[in-house]
């Protein structure tokens, strides 16, 4: 298995170490022409979750407990504001 990522945008070539075990990365090319607005969401989503639930992941709580639901959602809205961000990112490389 090799320990280096891609970045998301389509036909990009550059390539970065995984050694925090992510899956997806955006190049430091691409990152720039997202908008501030999606950026800022997403730091302080993913620092609201750090503040919260530190680096426990919410499938560390138990079921349908109130921990696991504030959990479970931060979440979601965690991986929508990456999501936005990569098709931000996808779409501006591509000049849509």
């Amino acid at each position: 298995m090799t320990d280096r990522i891609h970045c998301c945008v389509p036909f990009c070539k550059r390539t970065r170490h995984n050694r925090e075990g992510f899956s997806e990365w955006i190049c430091a090319v691409h990152w720039p022409p997202v908008s501030k607005t999606l950026k800022r969401r997403r730091t302080r989503l993913d620092r609201r979750y750090r503040k919260l639930f530190g680096s426990n992941p919410f499938w560390a709580y138990k079921g349908g407990s109130p921990e696991r639901l504030g959990a479970v959602r931060l979440d979601r809205l965690c991986s929508k504001a990456w999501t936005a961000c990569k098709r931000q990112a996808i779409e501006r490389a591509m000049g849509l």
